[in-house]
């Protein structure tokens, strides 16, 4: 059967129904578009003396496009995305609120903004004591730069940051001091290469051996075949029992005269005199 063609009415009531949806829609994107978030980066054009005076920044003395350079990205997730002007109290109390993280964070941004050799006493003292986990990467070029400036009180601080957070070695640098030297006998932090000689000197080599033979008799007699040990935080290994769960673990090759000397240390050892 052909179908029956819309009354006029019909055809009139639709379009009327879609010029109302229209319409609607309309006025949503209209209301979507008048939808004005805080802009982050003009409040803290407002707040910035404020921000920096409650966090103890102002006496870094910087210039106020380098405050607003530290503060952007911290400041702005404290904001949030949100409508209503929150008030500088807020702000500072929610950046407050994770306080070593966020002087961590501005220390290396500082280290962005200026080079390490411009930095005034100041600044490069905020950096040094508010490093922690960044020290890692930071350490070779504040300790160089502590140096030049004779910055022995700094260094100290350094160091015991150093033992907290950084690559904290079981061989000491005898130059700089630091726990840092790694497997290559280098020193990550101050570039001072240690002589196998020296490392057997810090460790006592002899009396090492000496004290491990009265514990692991079989491991001994191994490191004397051998010729060689590894040493780490676990302290002797015989080369069969290399540890696999240490980061920094150290190669020690003994020479012809301390194998000797071992030898005859044990062979006393194990055949007192008789009385």
């Amino acid at each position: 059967m052909p179908r029956r063609k819309k009354s006029t009415e019909q055809q009139s009531q639709e379009t009327k129904t879609e010029a109302q949806k229209t319409q609607k829609e309309t006025q949503k994107r209209k209301t979507v578009k008048k939808e004005k978030y805080i802009d982050p980066n003009e409040l803290l054009e407002e707040y910035l003396d404020e921000v920096v005076n409650s966090l103890g920044l102002a006496y870094l003395n910087l210039e106020k496009e380098e405050y607003k350079e530290l503060l952007k990205e911290p400041f702005a997730n404290a904001v949030g995305l949100v409508k209503t002007k929150p008030k500088a109290k807020t702000i500072i109390g929610r950046l407050q609120a994770n306080r070593d993280s966020l002087m961590e964070y501005f220390a290396m941004k500082l280290l962005r903004l200026r080079e390490i050799s411009k930095l005034t006493d100041e600044q490069l003292e905020f950096v040094v004591y508010n490093v922690k986990a960044a020290i890692k990467d930071l350490a070779p070029i504040l300790y160089e730069e502590l140096s030049k400036r004779n910055r022995t009180d700094l260094i100290d601080f350094l160091r015991s940051t150093w033992a907290r957070y950084g690559i904290n070695s079981p061989i000491e640098c005898p130059r700089c001091k630091f726990n840092a030297i790694m497997p290559d006998f280098s020193c990550y932090v101050c570039k001072y290469v240690m002589s196998m000689k020296q490392v057997k000197e810090q460790i006592h080599v002899i009396e090492l051996l000496t004290d491990y033979a009265k514990i692991d008799k079989e491991g001994f007699k191994e490191i004397l075949s051998s010729g060689y040990f590894y040493y780490s935080w676990e302290g002797v290994s015989p080369p069969s029992k290399m540890p696999k769960n240490e980061p920094l673990v150290f190669e020690i090759v003994l020479s012809k005269e301390e194998k000797e000397k071992l030898k005859s240390s044990y062979s006393a050892d194990s055949n007192p005199p008789r009385q």
